[in-house]
This record gives C-alpha cells, sequence and structure tokens, in this order.
C-alpha cells in the first residue's frame, strides 16, 4: 500500500460519514460501519484488512459500497469492481454476526489523472441472450473545485478532512485557498489534530507537485509524527517479515526507509545517502532504522543508527 493510499484511508476513517457525504453528493446517507474486507479476499490477495468497504442503513436491511483510491487514475477500476470484488463481497458472507447485505455498489476516487470509463458492458456473440454491464461511481479530483469544496466545509456539509485534497483539485494552489484552509483547520478542537491535518495536506501536495507553496503557508503547522505513517511502518515489518529471502526482507525494508524518511524530512534521501542504504545488509539493522524513522531529525542521524 502506497503512502497516498494510506493517508487517504485514514482521513476518509476520521469522519466516515462526512466523507460519504461527499463521495456520494447527499446529506441523508445512513453511514453504519465498515465491513472487514477479509470475508471477499481471494487466495492470493492475503490480508485486505485496510480496504474500504462501507456499510449503510437502508429500510430494514443493509447495502455495502466498495472504496478504492487511485494516486493516479486506472481504466481497469470499473472491471476489477464490477467483476471481481462486488460479486465477492455478495456471494461470500463473513462470519457469525456480520452484515448481510442486499446489494453493493462501487466506488473510485481519482487522486490524480483523468477520469475514466465507470461502465462495463458484455454481450457474447456466442451467447447472445447473455449480457452483463454495471456501472461505478467516480469522483475525479483534478475535476473538482477547491474553493466549492472549502465551501461545503465550512458549511459542515461535508466532512473537514477533506481539506487534505484541496491541493489536488482546481485552484488548489492559490493562496487565498490556503488561507481559508488554516482558518478551517483551526476549528478542529485537538492541536494534535490540526497538526495531522497539515501533514496529510502536505503529503497530498506533493502528490499535485505544489507541496512547495504549501509548505510556505503551513510552516509552523507540520507535526513529525502521524498515525497513519506509524502504521505504514508496521505494515512493512510485517511484509518484511513475510518475505522468504534475506535479499527481500533487506530491499523491502530499504524501499520503506526510503518512502517514510522522504515523509519525515520533507526531502528525498540523497545519492550519497541512497548508496549508504543499498550497502546495509544486515535485517535487523534495516529493522532498527525503520523504527527510528519518525524520531529522526536528518537523514544524516537516521543512518548513523548502529
Amino acid at each position: 500500500m502506497n503512502e497516498y493510499d494510506k493517508a487517504g484511508r485514514y482521513l476518509i476513517k476520521r469522519d466516515p460519514t462526512g466523507f460519504c457525504r461527499w463521495l456520494l453528493r447527499r446529506q441523508d446517507v445512513a453511514f453504519c460501519a465498515w465491513i472487514d474486507a477479509r470475508r471477499h479476499a481471494l487466495p492470493h490477495q492475503g490480508d485486505l484488512t485496510n480496504d474500504l468497504v462501507a456499510a449503510f442503513r437502508v429500510d430494514e436491511g443493509f447495502e455495502g459500497l466498495c472504496v478504492e483510491l487511485q494516486a493516479e487514475s486506472a481504466a481497469d477500476s470499473a472491471a476489477r469492481l464490477l467483476l471481481g470484488y462486488l460479486p465477492r463481497l455478495l456471494s461470500e458472507p463473513a462470519g457469525e454476526g456480520s452484515l448481510a447485505l442486499s446489494a453493493a455498489g462501487g466506488a473510485v476516487v481519482n487522486l490524480t489523472g483523468p477520469g475514466q470509463p465507470g461502465g462495463v458492458e458484455q454481450r457474447p456473440t456466442v451467447a447472445p441472450d447473455c449480457w452483463l454491464a454495471g456501472g461505478i461511481l467516480q469522483r475525479t479530483l483534478r475535476t473538482e473545485d477547491a474553493a466549492a469544496t472549502l465551501r461545503d466545509i465550512a458549511a459542515g456539509a461535508i466532512s473537514r478532512w477533506l481539506l487534505a485534497w484541496l491541493p489536488l483539485m482546481q485552484g488548489g494552489a492559490e493562496a487565498g485557498i490556503m488561507e481559508a484552509w488554516k482558518i478551517e483547520a483551526a476549528k478542529e478542537s485537538q492541536e494534535y489534530d490540526q497538526r495531522l491535518l497539515a501533514h496529510l495536506t502536505l503529503t497530498f501536495a506533493g502528490l499535485a507537485q505544489c507541496r512547495a507553496a504549501w509548505q510556505h503557508q503551513l510552516e509552523g503547522w507540520a507535526v513529525i509524527k502521524s498515525e497513519y505513517l506509524e502504521e505504514l511502518r508496521e505494515e512493512v515489518r510485517s511484509e518484511a517479515r513475510a518475505e522468504g529471502k534475506a535479499e527481500g526482507r533487506m530491499e523491502t525494508l530499504r524501499q520503506a526507509i526510503l518512502r517514510l524518511g522522504r515523509q519525515r524530512f520533507d526531502k528525498v534521501a540523497g545519492r550519497k545517502q541512497k548508496a549508504q542504504l543499498n550497502e546495509m545488509t544486515d535485517v535487523p539493522r534495516l529493522e532498527r532504522i525503520l523504527d527510528r524513522v519518525l524520531d529522526a531529525t536528518s537523514w544524516d542521524e537516521l543512518l548513523a543508527t548502529p
């Protein structure tokens, strides 16, 4: 799972109802719970615990919605959801006490890139009486208006945590948008949440290639640690342990250190630092470096970990 996917899932889960109001463009949604996505994982897919499958109360029952984030829009999103994900969600019920779904749909949020075909239709020529068709909900941030989103946030109509996606929207690098961001972010009652919002926003500003402008405007807001980065670090440790060969574990750890370090220090590792990391063949040492990535103050300090 990449850092943008992890950050996006984190902000969605901070206010699921407010996010779903934005996603569905309606205020009457009755979000109930997140469904354990492991109930419809294929054998080769492993643990899908972090996949977003929302359950909504509808009349006397429940309906599900798979929510997928795409750092860059992909043409096969509709087919993957409609032909793979949703049938398993409906046909593979979870264990005792789980929610039974009467219907399910799919939604994709394209963080960058253009909108993609949202429908699938198949009509076999050998059996013309057979046909399959369906569509997904799609939100493409490059077509969303940052100012309009801010107005909805200020009105309390949608989640305040969507502030983090403003850099990805139209007008998201304008000074006025950044100033309005500060006003709305300051409404969070906990200072930690204000700083976490800043950290998430800078993360997505990097994806939108406008991080420098946001970094300047939000100087003093960014937090050193963040929950989603700590969770990502633990996931990497689990992935590294699952690797069958030492070389695979080392490469997994190196890539994670480079990725998390860039987030932590707001800059990529230099050529010398990358070479130093590549020379390390001691898996326990790489794990110790990964453990310190959120506490160190520089690349040099981090890579000096014994």
